[in-house]
């Protein structure tokens, strides 16, 4: 296939996909695609909506924006990248069934939702595609698709084909499941306070996120495909509908008078004025951890290392799935070779036989107060039962990050780690803190040791206490 075949300027593809618009949208992908048999249970299992679900959304959209408006260099890397992420993603759900991250039918499934979301954002914004306008857009969108290593049989061949097979997986083959559910009631109302209402009071936002989650509910809920509501069983009353309409028009009109670095997603925006797709630095700064004089801070950080590191579903226990978790988020942006990432994998399955130490119940998770317990208990003589496991999954990380191989991390390494989720303050605060020589890099003791420290520090002046945020 020549790089000729995929989206070029000027497309339809380029002018539409990385639509802010877009947005508005990506629900209904993502309950179409929770709907699939077994999808339920991998969304739930692996994926890291529920706790971080504007980062889990950013990401995504920025690995599509890098396919779509990259050079082939850029699309290349960015196909080998998806594909050693979702190589590890397998398993069983309830009912037995297996599913797997590279499973070709899954896969086309998936982004074929991305291409009716398309569709969908001009339908539902008032100005749908002709005819002509959407077989072109297809024909843009399915070499895509093939890119990812998929099957290209699996790939209905033209859009007749596309719309055959998406009625025939909305009546036959999609259902329904808890994860839908939770998207359907949840989705919106769970996000996070967002960079620009940093400053908002905590019950204020509480307040205006229930009332938004409602709306965005409602207008799920009428976006949806019908023959979908039918089988769910749900009804998309004539407010939802008109909430529906309301939205997406207001958007279209609101995003056509604005200049065109405004109507689109960053690295769009970034490609279509001819400059490099960087990603955005994070721009909300870490709240300051507040502990009483008196009392002891390492449970304390015991308790924010389980809520903002460990647990990466959200489902209030830690399991192998989540720390496979934390290995993608850390891979993902480390561009690693095959071997280099498995090495990584291998050395946080390490560490979870250890932590298995703290399954007080023999039920194969671990709950917040078995790891607050475990390591507390133990902080005065190291990180407790965490122990080699952690040193050597966190070694593992050093080393993948540490690209020229030299023993240290300088800043550019550092941040490639911890930069996509940290303001640039705290992260600059954090390496300094680290780097105990003051050196300009941080060796591999200085990390350990600020691990230890991390877990073993009384006091908040310690440079582990900085080791994930401020």
């Amino acid at each position: 296939m020549t790089d000729r075949t995929f989206p070029l300027p000027g497309s339809l593809c380029w002018k539409l996909f990385g639509q802010v618009r877009m947005l508005l949208v990506t629900g209904r992908a993502l309950v179409l695609e929770a709907a699939l048999p077994a999808g339920g249970a991998a969304l739930a299992r692996h994926s890291t909506y529920r706790t971080r679900p504007l980062r889990r959304l950013e990401i995504t959209l920025e690995s599509l924006q890098r396919v779509v408006y990259g050079d082939p260099d850029t699309r290349e890397r960015e196909f080998a990248r998806v594909h050693r992420a979702h190589r590890h993603i397998n398993g069983t759900d309830e009912q037995g069934r297996r599913y797997d991250g590279l499973d070709d039918d899954s896969r086309t499934w998936i982004a074929l939702t991305l291409f009716d979301a398309m569709v969908a954002m001009e339908r539902l914004g008032g100005r749908p595609l002709t005819r002509d306008e959407e077989a072109r857009l297809y024909a843009e969108w399915r070499p895509v698709i093939v890119g990812f290593g998929v099957d290209a049989r699996t790939v209905p061949e033209d859009l007749a084909g596309y719309h055959a097979y998406f009625d025939a997986m909305v009546a036959n083959v999609l259902e329904d499941n808890p994860e839908v559910r939770h998207l359907l009631g949840a989705l919106y109302a769970d996000v996070p306070r967002p960079p620009a209402l940093a400053r908002c009071p905590a019950p204020v936002w509480d307040v205006l996120r229930k009332a938004a989650g409602a709306g965005m509910g409602a207008v799920l809920r009428a976006d949806l495909p019908e023959p979908y509501r039918r089988r769910l069983r749900i009804t998309a009353r004539r407010r939802d509908r008109a909430l529906s309409w309301l939205l997406h028009r207001t958007a279209r009109l609101l995003m056509a008078g604005l200049p065109e670095r405004r109507r689109y997603l960053p690295l769009a925006a970034a490609a279509m004025g001819g400059g490099p797709l960087e990603p955005r630095a994070a721009r909300r700064r870490l709240p300051a951890p507040r502990h009483s004089r008196s009392a002891d801070p390492r449970p304390v950080r015991a308790g924010r290392f389980f809520d903002d590191v460990l647990d990466q579903t959200g489902d209030g226990f830690i399991s192998r799935e989540d720390l496979q978790a934390m290995v993608r988020a850390v891979c993902w942006q480390l561009e690693l070779t095959a071997a280099r990432e498995q090495r990584v994998y291998e050395a946080f399955d390490s560490w979870w036989e250890g932590l298995l130490t703290l399954d007080g119940d023999g039920d194969g998770r671990i709950t917040r107060d078995e790891f607050v317990a475990g390591v507390a208990g133990g902080a005065d003589a190291g990180p407790g039962p965490l122990g080699d496991g952690l040193l050597r999954a966190m070694g593992a990380v050093f080393d993948a990050a540490d690209s020229d191989g030299s023993g240290c991390l300088d800043m550019a390494e550092y941040r490639r780690v911890f930069g996509p989720k940290l303001h640039p303050a705290d992260l600059n605060q954090g390496f300094k803190e680290i780097d105990a020589d003051g050196d300009g890099e941080i060796t591999r003791a200085e990390f350990t040791d600020a691990l230890v420290q991390y877990f073993t520090a009384r006091g908040d002046v310690e440079a582990g206490t900085r080791l994930f945020g401020r």
